[in-house]
């Protein structure tokens, strides 16, 4: 999916949602910290003074003005930005603890970080991560809450606030994201065999006006360093 598309389409209203609880200010100097296109850019703009993305992991994403960074040492001064933003990051990378304390290293004392990321109720089961695994060979793991919640806190953060969605998607998109044809068409396959009672994989699948659909859960934290 391209920036545009993202942008206008189907996870705008979240990104709105977002940008949002993340309590922007015209005096904010922001860095965003993301995989690929930062959304976070569109969503602030005009709401912020200024906002840095910091792209982590191979490739170009294709956007403009975006710095190349190792999330884990971050080409920044201690405290440089009122406002640290990681938008579905975390989860993709080896060392997400690291990155964070990174993220509060170049958080000003008395500034914030906003983190969005998929998240597990402490009650469901690994059959999700299978799942993310069999699409995307590079994902790691979706985190429990109360295990994000601890991640914050142990990189050296106390948290302020929490926004926790349940979020119906097309599965079309995420499907096309699959590496092989035959992988997506595959993991159609799971997830309208659970729609007519096969075994449960953590999606939550349903079909709506023809279409297959399954349910993610999102989590955004906010948080100050200690």
């Amino acid at each position: 999916m391209s920036t545009t598309a993202a942008v206008a389409g189907t996870l705008s209203t979240f990104l709105v949602r977002l940008a949002d609880f993340a309590e922007p200010s015209p005096h904010d100097d922001v860095l965003d910290v993301c995989c690929g296109p930062s959304l976070m850019t569109h969503a602030l703009d005009g709401r912020v003074g200024r906002i840095t993305a910091a792209a982590i992991g191979a490739g170009d994403s294709g956007q403009s003005g975006q710095v190349h960074a190792d999330p884990t040492a971050l080409p920044f001064a201690d405290g440089s930005f009122s406002l640290v933003t990681a938008r579905f990051a975390l989860h993709r990378l080896a060392d997400p603890a690291a990155a964070l304390a990174e993220m509060l290293r170049v958080c000003h004392p008395s500034g914030r970080i906003v983190v969005a990321d998929l998240s597990r109720t402490n009650l469901s089961s690994d059959h999700r991560d299978a799942l993310e695994r069999v699409r995307d060979p590079g994902f790691r793991s979706i985190p429990r809450i109360d295990d994000l919640i601890g991640m914050v806190e142990g990189a050296g953060a106390r948290i302020t606030g929490m926004d926790l969605l349940s979020v119906e998607r097309p599965a079309a998109p995420w499907l096309e994201a699959a590496p092989d044809p035959r992988i997506a068409e595959r993991l159609r396959e799971v997830l309208l065999a659970e729609v007519d009672g096969g075994p449960k994989t953590g999606a939550s699948p349903r079909v709506i006006g023809g279409e297959l659909w399954f349910t993610q859960t999102w989590a955004h934290l906010a948080a100050r360093p200690r």
